[in-house]
């Protein structure tokens, strides 16, 4: 009796330790494909905020800018599954606000800076059959970015500025593709010794005239070495918000040798020569350099000279080595031409006036 209990006791830790061990390698097996469906989760939602934010670096409200953030979608490189499959069919939508309403092909891009992307992967599971009957899941994700108002720079302006006495206007009263100075000729008792830029109208003119005395629109440092870091590291040596005044930072001289570094920062684009905005987005050679972005400033006193706001302005050229800002004389105007609004990492300007950062929204 001894020995047959004994037997049956033993038959019956076999049963269990095999129905623990199944179970012990069921629970194994659905920790291993949950844990894949949370990396690749992860790696499709990578994909997602890479493909947003190279979507609305695309976007400057046209219609070729919405066909350009497709195209960054489906070039995006971001891998799922370990880095072995690409994300296939991601769908990317485009709206005014991060609420939307939402569109693929808006009828006019004007005023769309948010872009959706949303992208779904099949992940095959390998013991979750067993307990859910399910082969693959599907792992879905989502990013929104946006272009996103910057309203106080720390880094990123230029040392020059470009004079607007219309702080209530579209676009500060500024013409897209018009020659405004960023830098301002000598003047004397009879006004400009140079004409100034052709975009510039009277009254900028004359509020510069009669509440500049040495200044040109130069703000920053007088040193030779920091002009050459403003110009072509983007750094400042102070930070400048809207509605401020920066009467305190403006600077007297003319800067002329200076200028040099606006020639070489034309030099340093991939397509030095074109005068034409629009002929200059549309070379894809271009790599953003002669983009600019300044303050808008309205000099409406001698101690007063209030940021409006931003933009970007691009660089003229003369196609040679020399550009056409060191003239050799402080007497001429610096000209650059409006071309929107500023879009940090961009190579292209947005629509509109501003300045912004691209960011993830959702």
């Amino acid at each position: 009796m001894r020995i047959a209990k004994t037997k049956r006791e033993r038959g019956f830790v076999l049963i269990t330790m095999a129905i623990i061990t199944i179970a012990l390698i069921g629970a194994l097996g659905m920790a291993v494909d949950v844990g894949r469906a949370f990396i690749a989760k992860n790696e499709t939602q990578a994909f997602c905020d890479a493909a947003s934010m190279a979507a609305v670096l695309k976007m400057d409200g046209t219609a070729t800018g919405i066909g350009n953030a497709k195209t960054a979608v489906a070039n995006t490189t971001n891998a799922w599954n370990m880095d072995t499959a690409s994300v296939s069919n991601p769908t990317v939508d485009f709206a005014t606000s991060a609420s939307g309403p939402w569109n693929t092909n808006p009828s006019s891009a004007a005023g769309y800076t948010f872009a959706r992307v949303q992208a779904t992967v099949p992940l095959p599971f390998y013991f979750a059959p067993l307990v859910t009957g399910s082969l693959t899941q599907n792992v879905y994700s989502v990013s929104i970015a946006a272009q996103i108002p910057i309203t106080s720079f720390s880094r990123g302006l230029a040392p020059y500025s470009v004079v607007s006495t219309q702080p209530n206007a579209t676009n500060f009263g500024l013409v897209l593709g018009s020659q405004y100075d960023i830098h301002w000729p000598n003047s004397n008792a009879n006004g400009f010794i140079s004409p100034p830029c052709s975009g510039d109208p009277l009254a900028s003119q004359t509020a510069v005239l009669t509440n500049w005395t040495s200044t040109k629109g130069y703000w920053g440092s007088n040193a030779s070495s920091v002009i050459y870091q403003e110009v072509l590291d983007n750094t400042q040596i102070v930070q400048i918000s809207i509605g401020e005044n920066i009467t305190s930072i403006l600077t007297s001289g003319d800067k002329q040798t200076q200028a040099t570094a606006l020639n070489t920062r034309v030099q340093e684009d991939g397509d030095y020569s074109d005068n034409s905005l629009t002929s200059y987005v549309s070379n894809t050679s271009h790599n953003g350099r002669r983009l600019i972005a300044l303050p808008i400033v309205d000099p409406t006193s001698t101690t007063n000279t209030t940021v409006l706001g931003y933009a970007a302005f691009f660089l003229l050229s003369d196609g040679t080595a020399n550009s056409s800002y060191y003239k050799g004389t402080g007497n001429e105007p610096y000209c650059a031409v409006y071309a929107g609004s500023y879009v940090q990492g961009s190579v292209n300007p947005g629509s509109g006036t501003g300045a912004f950062r691209v960011g993830p929204v959702q």
